[in-house]
């Protein structure tokens, strides 16, 4: 009886050597796993090494194949692979394919620590955007705009793709206990050339995002039940808002303790006023001049250190009334007036102090 002699040539040694490991301890007979290895046709998906041949050009540095491990790679195509690196932007890759004459299998060339498979992005680049979307109070539009500074445009689309969220219309985060101070704000942008409403709630306690919904309309019911959702019913002490006249129904019916008007909202509204009043009347340069002095003197209440120092800013602007420009005094009467205990929440709430002017809406 003739004996058989197991032989292994250098086609496939390596990769019998790369995968013993995978039996652990306690393995069969050798003989009976070396003779498997070289019988079977296994997917051994063993990793080649990648080295640049040119610009922006990937391939193998050996003819092995990753699938059956035997030399017999032969070379086909370049694949290009777009893609999105931090601190560069757009790029192009071209990462070779190959062919194998012995299992006919078809690899190519797979930057796996750069790149997710079927991913546009690279993995650092997205975890970028993750952290920058989830801290602090950055828009998607500001998150955008940050990018620009490393060449990279990306939609608002995009970004909430990027982030993974099974509703486009709504992005919650983790940011653990809420402090029970909350801003909320709203600006419009435009996503697949359609307008949103996007309405944005911030812990400013943490200086965190806690959610962010797209509305096609905004109504007081929409922004109530934004808040709600998202804002526990024993952990309600403030809101933050703009000055819009929906607001005060909403802190209302959620139970919110305080409701504080934006002092940074409440600026852009005074310049306006006193745009649309310059635009309106005829005014020299003094006149102009004078009328920039009073809206800087009613900021300046609200940016009060102290009760007692409002008390003294506003009685020394009421010493002036009757020098104050008409248009202004009737709109200091309509708006401020009506508005003043909700402008000055934070004066009887250090907390809330501190928070406004460490955090400007």
């Amino acid at each position: 009886m003739t004996n058989k002699t197991l032989t292994a040539d250098n086609t496939n040694i390596v990769g019998i050597q790369l995968n013993l490991f995978d039996c652990g301890e306690g393995v069969e007979n050798f003989d009976i796993l070396l003779n498997r290895k070289i019988t079977y046709d296994i997917d051994l998906d063993l990793e080649n090494n990648v080295v640049l041949t040119s610009h922006n050009h990937f391939e193998f540095d050996t003819r092995r194949c990753p699938k059956c491990g035997k030399i017999s790679l032969i070379k086909k195509k370049f694949i290009e692979r777009k893609a999105i690196i931090d601190k560069i932007g757009d790029v192009v890759f071209y990462l070779k394919e190959y062919f194998c004459t012995k299992c006919h299998k078809y690899s190519k060339v797979e930057l796996k620590n750069v790149l997710e498979k079927y991913k546009k992005t690279s993995i650092e680049f997205r975890d970028k955007i993750y952290k920058k979307a989830r801290t602090g109070r950055k828009s998607l539009r500001k998150t955008s705009e940050d990018l620009k500074i490393d060449d990279v445009t990306l939609s608002h689309q995009s970004i909430v793709n990027l982030l993974k969220t099974e509703n486009t219309n709504e992005l919650t985060f983790d940011i653990g206990e809420l402090g029970g101070y909350y801003g909320y704000d709203e600006q419009y942008i435009d996503i697949m050339n359609k307008s949103y409403a996007k309405a944005q709630l911030i812990d400013i306690i943490s200086n965190q995002t806690i959610a962010i919904r797209f509305m096609e309309k905004v109504t007081s019911d929409n922004v109530e039940s934004f808040i709600k959702d998202n804002t526990p019913e024993n952990k309600r002490i403030c809101l933050v808002s703009d000055h819009d006249h929906a607001y005060p129904s909403v802190v209302k019916n959620l139970g919110f303790e305080r409701h504080q008007l934006c002092l940074f909202h409440l600026w852009e509204i005074i310049k306006r006023k006193v745009k649309a009043i310059i635009k309106k009347n005829n005014l020299n340069k003094d006149e102009i001049e004078e009328l920039w002095n009073y809206a800087g003197r009613i900021i300046s209440i609200f940016l009060s250190d102290t009760t007692e120092d409002f008390i003294y800013r506003i009685n020394k602007f009421f010493n002036k009334w009757e020098s104050v420009p008409v248009d202004l005094k009737t709109f200091y009467n309509k708006k401020i007036v009506k508005n003043m205990h909700k402008l000055t929440n934070h004066l009887f709430d250090l907390f809330l102090y501190f928070l406004l002017f460490l955090h400007i809406f």
